[in-house]
């Protein structure tokens, strides 16, 4: 923060060259500079000297230092030193003795000045151990208490509302007002709001900013009108790529992204935030853009406060808990017990309501049934008017075409064309006729709807295709009155005003008037922006009495309804078709209910031609929503950012991210148990055995390489079937782990189970049904297991250590690891292994025959013949045949020795394993992130010392395209080529991401820069294989299917001859041209990085054609 300020024009959005500013929480982050290089003005975030003088303005506290008293001293010191400096004060401090004779050349030859001294390097201190200490940054608030003394605790409120908060806005408020950071998570129109309303008012009486962030532009812009209205209009300003309105106002609405931006880029203006305000924080469940959130949240300085706004989810606690440790705050976790208005389900069957859950959250088993009964009598009636016969149905439990059969009839397969006929019983649906939607449906619905007085009503349907399909089924509806047909009207009319008149004549914009003249709505992401927009507004004023709408309308601005209705349960989500989840039912569902007006909220789900199944319906009204899960994962984009700021390093975002919130969490007791052992090692006995001393740890490490090495060969030889069949049922065995702590005899059994650990994870490691030869105490449990940690490896176990003196059996389950050796060709008969008593007499035969000989025979491997086990094999020997010529066996106390050099191995190697889990190499990304490392030195984005070069810092600059494949374009000079036209055509294929069928009609020119672009897109792609980066295929990517709208949008075609080239929806291509206008913006700022005038000026020209008419018409919300 005590950077200088940079130039006003780069004070809002900042720039590229600038350094961000110090994200918050990361004090103890190793750092460019030590602690020694901070001024004092640094440490108190505050500029006190002015340019050219001594020292500052002295601040109340602040010790004084007196002129006159400072001449006195000099005064007084001056005759001390005439005098001899022999005067004693009468306190006792004696004097500072006068220099003796010859001192004078040796002062003369030391500096005087602090400036004449080098300073130690920052990575030449010897930085104390940082000590995390291990607490609870998340503190969950009991919002079931009242806050009887709110008035008394916040006496005089920022912001005033014209009602009683509810207990947890009064908690969110109160905790802003002492500066907290707060997590709010509340139900659907439980009001949220009020929490983002107040911390933008108290910026205000805090002269301070407030910054409102929103998953998406749509939203943003709703949030900008409501504000508005709330506050006063020059109070309120909005960012988004091509707009800027207002940007000194004290609240700044903006996309998560802008944000982003604005950090990396150090915009001056963050000096003067206090609040930053993240909605819809679940959006962090999104796979593309959920990094998003947690890369502004890691890089938010300290002085910021931070405030979420989410739905209700069941790990809030844990995500407050990594926000807390990643700012180093405390957060306050809000949430709400119940909604405020509650929910009643119904299912929708044979043209009536059946109640399936309740008010009180109660699932109806007796509603399902006779919405089946229902369905079922409906679909009777259709065959008897076709003239079929009935359904014959047989059996208990009906199964609903589409989903199980159940007892009584085959699964019947739904879908598209028939299927055969299902012998449900009752719920169960007709079979042999093609599944359709009843064209009458929503007629009849929707007057089922205004009987119940259930208007307005918002029909959630999962397709843009099926949302305008829907609403044509009501062509002779109208729930306007005529005084609401005129308000419509000059609505509609206010609205396209600001569009051409060609423009207003858009067969979209007609077939919308004509809709909403109707009271009826469509809302979905195929619509233009101003169409969707003008359908928001309409359906807040109460003109839209029923709206088919997408997903989408259920994020973001409180839009509530009388009812809600699901046109069916499955969607697509980008992979495969599925249920809904519970999460997303609820977000949608949430919307039913109006808070004050309404007592219940009505949700129905239409059942078409079958009902869902019960066990899926109690799953998504009732289930819990999915957890809040890390997106975290590393762009090049954000690499070269913190690799470009230097300060920062890449390492410190993975370590902060939430994906790795579970490992940090161990941090403080993992530091812990590291200064503990080190304190035990420093403690240990040192070996003073001149025998011992010279060869004894090459002995140990021979040794402990040996039982690895033992343990891969048998770890091989079960999973090859060759060594399967030598360890089968009647092998003999040596056991040497912490319960057969004496090399123990023993003879397999057979294969047991797969063992699970305490916290219910599968085992890898095979484990085997034993029957041992052990002592009495061994049995007995006399002697407690050890840690196997503190056997001494040895190998192979001597024959004279398996007798025991009066040996019983043991009936045991020991996992591979416990096997020390695999005997030659001893096999006790398999017969009578079953009878204990006569496998123990083979077993202690062996004992007795072994007891003798050098060593255990073990059994021969030669038939193992992979090449790998031999190798293995061969090196296991080789360093058995070296440690027997070691001189430190011929120590009389070698055992104790050895014992001893063991306790000291174990030690330091729990102490390395500690202090890895600690470092950043045990980062789940790490490995990810050297090899795009590896990626950006091959393509020159950086240089073998990780400085970013020109390459790179191009690369920073764009944000909306493939940085790698846009650099190489640009330094190529590809775009050189080409007309400004042809370049934003060539452009789109960065940004266009849906499918179409539609063959575009592409010039020559244009079809040598797509070839152009593929190449390069190749060769990086080429580059990041070779350095095994997981990530998506670059051609796949690449979308040239608008290329030709582009083209002929940039050379002015009108936008009704546009949608006639492509099967593309409108709101689609004004997205898409909308989004281009911020990558030309990106190549443009690229071009001054690099000098490139010419560049500069064609993406400016770029611009400006395609800049016009309804793609860029302003806001209605503005």
């Amino acid at each position: 923060m005590t950077r200088a300020p940079a130039s006003s024009a780069n004070f809002v959005r900042g720039k590229s060259g600038h350094v961000p500013f110090w994200p918050g929480g990361l004090e103890d982050a190793v750092i460019s500079r030590g602690t020694g290089d901070i001024s004092e003005e640094e440490k108190k975030q505050l500029r006190t000297v002015a340019p050219g003088l001594s020292r500052g303005l002295r601040l109340p506290g602040d010790p004084e230092e007196d002129d006159v008293l400072q001449e006195l001293e000099g005064i007084y010191a001056s005759e001390d030193a005439e005098n001899g400096g022999e005067a004693e004060a009468s306190n006792g401090h004696v004097e500072a003795e006068a220099p003796v004779a010859g001192s004078t050349e040796i002062d003369e030859l030391l500096p005087t000045t602090r400036a004449n001294l080098n300073p130690i390097k920052a990575s030449q201190r010897k930085r104390p151990r940082t000590k995390i200490q291990k607490r609870d940054w998340a503190h969950v608030i009991d919002v079931n208490k009242p806050l009887n003394n709110f008035h008394e605790l916040v006496p005089e409120m920022a912001h005033k509302y014209p009602f009683e908060l509810d207990t947890f806005q009064k908690q969110a408020v109160y905790h802003l007002e002492m500066g907290d950071s707060v997590f709010v998570a509340a139900h659907t129109s439980a009001g949220k709001t009020v929490v983002a309303e107040y911390a933008i008012a108290l910026a205000e009486k805090h002269m301070t900013r407030a910054i409102y962030t929103s998953p998406i532009k749509a939203l943003s812009n709703q949030k900008y009108r409501d504000f508005k209205q709330t506050f006063s209009s020059q109070n309120v300003g909005i960012l988004t790529g091509d707009v800027q309105i207002n940007p000194e106002a004290n609240c700044l609405i903006m996309t998560t992204e802008i944000l982003r931006s604005m950090l990396y880029k150090g915009a001056d203006l963050i000096r003067d935030v206090e609040f930053v305000i993240f909605d819809e924080v679940h959006y962090v469940n999104d796979a593309e853009r959920g990094v998003v959130w947690e890369e502004v949240i890691i890089m938010l300085p300290d002085h910021v406060s931070i405030i979420l706004l989410s739905a209700t989810v069941p790990n809030t606690k844990e995500f407050a808990d990594w926000v807390g440790r990643t700012k180093k705050k405390d957060i306050y976790v809000i949430s709400t017990a119940q909604r405020p208005v509650p929910l009643e389900h119904y299912l929708y069957a044979g043209r009536d309501l059946f109640k399936i859950v309740d008010a009180k959250r109660n699932f109806l088993a007796l509603g399902y049934k006779e919405a089946g009964e229902a369905l079922r009598r409906k679909q009777d009636k259709e065959r008897e008017a076709a003239g079929l016969p009935p359904v014959q149905r047989v059996g208990a439990r009906g199964g609903a075409q589409g989903q199980r059969g159940g007892r009584g009839g085959p699964p019947a397969r739904g879908g598209r064309g028939a299927a055969p006929p299902a012998r449900g019983g009752r719920g169960g649906s007709t079979g042999g006729r093609v599944v359709h939607m009843d064209k009458n449906l929503y007629v009849h619905l929707l007057g089922n709807l205004r009987k119940r007085n259930l208007l307005p009503v918002v029909v959630f349907t999962l397709s843009k295709k099926r949302c305008e399909e829907n609403a044509s089924t009501l062509t002779n509806q109208d729930l306007c009155t005529s005084v609401e047909k005129s308000e419509v009207h000059v609505a509609i009319e206010k609205a396209l005003s600001r569009l051409k008149a060609p423009d207003r004549k858009l067969p979209q914009i007609s077939r919308m008037r004509d809709l909403l003249s109707r009271g009826i709505g469509v809302h979905h992401g195929g619509l233009l922006p101003i169409v969707k927009e003008l359908v928001e507004i309409l359906f807040a004023r109460g003109l839209v009495k029923m709206l088919f709408a997408t997903e989408t309308f259920a994020m973001g601005v409180n839009m509530p309804a009388k009812s809600v209705v699901f046109s069916g349960i499955r969607k697509h989500d980008g992979r495969s078709f599925r249920d809904i989840l519970p999460g997303e039912y609820t977000q949608m569902a949430g919307r039913a209910g109006r808070r004050g007006l309404d007592p219940t909220g009505t949700v129905i789900i239409v059942a078409n031609d079958s009902l869902p199944e019960q066990t899926a319906l109690h799953t998504m009204m009732l289930g819990t929503p999915g957890k809040l899960i890390s997106q975290f994962r590393l762009t090049y984009n954000m690499i070269l950012n913190l690799l470009r700021v230097e300060a920062l390093r890449v390492e410190e975002m993975i370590k902060r991210s939430f994906s790795e919130n579970a490992s940090q969490r161990l941090l403080p007791e993992q530091q812990k148990r590291v200064i503990e052992g080190e304190k035990t090692l420093a403690g240990l006995e040192k070996l003073a055995c001149d025998i011992c001393v010279p060869s004894i740890e090459s002995y140990y490490d021979d040794m402990n390489d040996v039982v690895n090495m033992n343990q891969k060969l048998l770890s091989m030889a079960v999973s090859h079937p060759q060594g399967a069949r030598l360890l089968s049922a009647g092998r003999v065995v040596v056991l040497n782990d912490g319960h057969f702590k004496k090399n123990t005899i023993a003879a397999l059994l057979r294969q047991a189970p797969v063992q699970a650990s305490d916290d219910g994870v599968l085992s890898k490691v095979k484990t085997y049904y034993v029957l041992a030869l052990v002592d009495q105490a061994t049995k007995s449990g006399d002697f407690a297991d050890i840690n196997p940690d503190a056997i001494p490896p040895t190998w192979p176990p001597a024959a004279n250590s398996l007798a025991y003196d009066d040996p019983v059996y043991e009936l045991s389950a020991v996992p591979l690891t416990s096997i020390s050796l695999v005997e030659v060709d001893a096999i006790v008969d398999r017969h009578l292994i079953s009878r204990m008593r006569d496998g123990i007499g083979q077993l202690g035969a062996l004992v007795e025959e072994w007891s003798s000989a050098p060593e255990i025979p073990e059994i021969d491997w030669s038939r193992m013949r992979a090449l790998e086990f031999q190798e293995i094999l061969r090196e296991r020997t080789r360093l058995v045949e070296r440690s027997r010529d070691s001189v430190c066996l011929h120590c009389p106390d070698f055992g104790r020795h050895y014992t001893t050099i063991h306790a000291e191995k174990v030690l330091r190697a729990n102490i390395a394993n500690l202090k890895l889990a600690i470092s950043d190499q045990n980062l789940e990304l790490i490995p990810d992130y050297e090899q795009r490392i590896e990626v950006l030195k091959d393509l020159k984005f950086i240089d073998e010392n990780c400085t970013v070069s020109l390459k790179g810092r191009v690369a920073c600059e764009i944000n909306s395209a493939n940085e790698l494949v846009l650099t190489e374009l640009i330094l190529e000079n590809t775009l050189a080529n080409y007309d400004p036209e042809e370049v934003v055509a060539l452009l789109s294929c960065f940004v266009f991401q849906e499918k179409t069928d539609a063959e575009p009609a592409i010039p020559p020119k244009l079809k040598e820069g797509m070839e152009a672009i593929m190449a390069i897109s190749d060769r990086v792609g080429a580059v990041q294989d070779y350095h095994k980066v997981a990530a998506e295929d670059f051609r796949s990517n690449l979308k040239f299917g608008l290329v030709e709208v582009v083209y002929e949008w940039a050379k002015g075609m009108p936008f009704e001859q546009i949608t006639a080239l492509t099967d593309v929806a409108e709101g689609t291509i004004v997205r898409v041209i909308t989004r281009l206008d911020e990558t030309c913006r990106e190549v443009r700022d690229a071009a001054r990085v690099i000098g490139d005038a010419e560049l500069f000026k064609k993406m400016e020209e770029s611009q400006m054609k395609i800049k016009r008419d309804i793609v860029f018409a302003a806001s209605l919300y503005f």
